[in-house]
């Protein structure tokens, strides 16, 4: 198998995406405005990290990948939900490239329902959140698929399904809720170990999911003291917060063409990110004057949001965010010695890297 990441998060991708087109899903959601809604993120490129990782995990104790297929595809539609949502949330207008699934919902109303403006946006609002709905239900009908395919026992696929809807869904939800709060709360309430534990679950929980549940479908054992399970989880954990903050910097100084979504909206929403942390710990008071009074202030202007970028990155904050990823990374990696050595176990280690050096 001996292929470089990149290679073999394009073989993962094709593989998830292959899975999703079957014709066979796309008669379960109607009407057509909303199918197109539920399949809109699926069809545009991703990098299927999160899959990726699941599906590593089980090869990695041993398993055999494709038995994880379905659940790979789970944990990415997961993934996919909570996009849906949290573009409502940031009211951000691209994602992968294309228009976000409640702007696609505004204009079909504008153009196809004769709404007026306000109207088509709600009806943008409401026709995200119920795509964001039939996705959450369609991740726990493919985790039953990967019991029902006899490759793994319906009994682990149980106990992963139960953790997912109760610790993992409602620990990114708080993770959510807190970041939403702390973009209106003074950056004196709030620590670094604040926001990076907010970033965690937001973010490294459900990284932390996928390898545990790649482990378990891999051993077909869910036992989450396995050592296996365990290293694998704790792997993914610290590298899963090693990617958002790698993911705050691109928001920050990333290409847009590039990121598929837009650039600098966390400073005109104010977003509280180890970035802005770092800044206003070390910025003059007439740098912090400034950095607050463009921070979250919806009618900031393009030059004042790349002025305010440039403050911060020549405050070191973006350096120091760099190092606290890296920081994160180097912890992850030692995880990986309780595993036997294969192929899989070097592509998890590339991965960990590729968190801290991307530039999408």
């Amino acid at each position: 198998m001996a292929l470089d990441l990149l290679d073999a998060l394009r073989v993962c991708e094709s593989k998830v995406s292959e899975y999703f087109q079957q014709p066979r899903f796309r008669e379960w959601f109607r009407p057509q405005d909303l199918q197109d809604a539920v399949f809109a993120y699926l069809e545009r490129p991703g990098k299927r990290l999160r899959p990726a990782v699941l599906m590593w995990a089980c090869g990695a104790v041993g398993g055999d990948e494709n038995a994880a297929l379905p659940a790979a595809c789970a944990v990415e539609l997961f993934h996919t939900w909570t996009l849906v949502h949290d573009d409502i949330i940031d009211n951000d207008q691209l994602r992968r490239g294309g228009p976000t699934v409640h702007i696609m919902g505004q204009t079909f109303a504008k153009e196809k329902l004769g709404y007026c403006d306000e109207k088509a946006k709600e009806y943008g609002r409401d026709l995200a959140i119920l795509t964001g709905d039939s996705q959450h239900g369609w991740n726990v009908s493919l985790l039953c698929e990967a019991a029902r395919s006899g490759a793994v026992d319906p009994a682990v696929i149980l106990d992963i399904i139960y953790y997912l809807e109760s610790y993992v869904v409602n620990t990114l939800i708080e993770g959510e809720t807190l970041d939403v709060q702390y973009a209106r709360t003074p950056i004196e309430q709030l620590s670094r170990d604040d926001i990076v534990k907010m970033l965690w679950m937001k973010t490294g929980a459900l990284y932390e999911f996928a390898a545990r549940a790649g482990a378990m479908i891999g051993l077909n054992n869910s036992d989450p003291n396995h050592p296996y399970v365990a290293a694998l989880s704790r792997f993914a954990s610290s590298c899963g917060t090693a990617f958002q903050l790698q993911d705050d910097i691109l928001g920050l100084m990333g290409k847009e063409e590039k990121l598929g979504k837009p650039v600098g909206s966390d400073v005109r929403e104010g977003k509280k990110t180890t970035n802005v942390y770092f800044a206003l710990s070390s910025a003059s008071k007439s740098e912090r004057d400034f950095l607050l009074s463009v921070l979250g202030r919806d009618s900031a202007t393009p030059d004042d949001v790349q002025k305010a970028t440039q403050l911060i990155v020549d405050l070191g904050a973006v350096q120091a965010t760099a190092d606290l990823a890296l920081e994160h990374v180097n912890k992850a990696l030692p995880e990986l010695e309780a595993l036997p050595d294969s192929d899989y176990k070097e592509l998890l280690a590339s991965w960990a890297h590729f968190m801290i050096n991307r530039s999408f």
